[in-house]
């Protein structure tokens, strides 16, 4: 499967953010203060500008805990041709692409991605290995939101909006094509293409098959026309992608947003210690004017 996607060309004299690359050791190059680790889990405690985070150990775990990845895309276009690997020249351009989440390095696999904001790339993630799950995650303004070339891959509950292509299909090799992709509890809002690159005219038998719902409940679709069965949230229709991916349980509406960052525990901890040194301070000086209420007047009489 080769496709051609319009890819981001970032103005010359934007500031551009470095690639962060999480190495086979599993450190960090460039080092970063909003990305620590935890063992296998790296988790952001800040937005972080950068051009993109390439993975190379796998197994790992990022979580963005409600923060921002944010990269150079700022509208300006080149053509990129998917299936034509990654080391393609772009005439007077020496930047190639922006990547979110970067796993293209052939069996970089089973990593989970959860809980971040991704934007302003020109992929958001691309998944070109197999085994990984997404989830809880928002992909918005980038020219792809989420790219899968790998098979295998979980995608769910996550906010992709406002993409040129929410989610496109690729090809690792000519001869692969991704199958047993399981996308469903998503919310896809306003993207110019909800899907593209997987779009067939007539059945292809040899295409590997994708699950646009889990039996019982599809995805959020924004262009979706169909009416709401009772109560139950569940679309009366279809939502038609071709005759090979259909979405059969499409949702009418959907409470899947962008992940925020949570309070920061030690802040609770302190605005709760502050809370109980009050409430004692408080008791103490009730004690206090009670005692001195009911002292006797001669301060000899015992």
């Amino acid at each position: 499967m080769f496709s051609t996607v319009w890819l981001a060309e970032p103005a010359k004299s934007q500031t551009q953010g470095q690639e962060i690359t999480i190495l086979p050791d599993g450190s960090l190059s460039p080092s970063s203060e909003s990305i620590q680790r935890n063992g296998n889990i790296y988790f952001f405690t800040g937005d972080v500008y950068a051009r993109g985070i390439l993975i190379e150990r796998p197994g790992i775990t990022i979580d963005g805990e409600g923060h921002t990845l944010i990269g150079p895309y700022n509208g300006t276009q080149s053509t990129w041709i998917i299936g034509n690997g990654p080391n393609q020249t772009v005439s007077n351009d020496s930047e190639l692409w922006s990547t979110g989440i970067d796993t293209v390095t052939n069996g970089i696999g089973n990593l989970t991605i959860q809980n971040l904001n991704v934007k302003n790339f020109s992929i958001g993630i691309y998944l070109w290995t197999d085994g990984n799950v997404v989830t809880g995650n928002s992909f918005v303004e980038s020219i792809v939101g989420i790219l899968i070339s790998g098979a295998d891959n979980n995608i769910t509950s996550n906010y992709i909006a406002d993409n040129k292509n929410g989610v496109f299909f690729g090809s690792s090799s000519p001869s692969y094509l991704p199958a047993n992709v399981k996308i469903y509890e998503n919310r896809f809002v306003n993207n110019t293409r909800q899907l593209s690159g997987c779009v067939c005219i007539d059945y292809n038998s040899t295409e590997g098959k994708h699950y646009w719902d889990n039996g019982t409940v599809g995805n959020f679709w924004s262009d979706y026309n169909g009416t709401e069965i009772g109560n139950t949230g569940i679309g009366s229709t279809p939502y038609i992608i071709d005759p090979l991916n259909q979405d059969r349980y499409p949702l009418t509406t959907s409470s899947v947003n962008p992940p925020t960052p949570a309070v920061d525990q030690h802040i609770e901890f302190t605005v709760a210690a502050l809370g109980i040194v009050l409430v004692i301070v408080a008791v103490g000086l009730v004690l206090r004017r009670k005692s001195k209420k009911e002292a006797p007047e001669n301060p000899d009489i015992l």
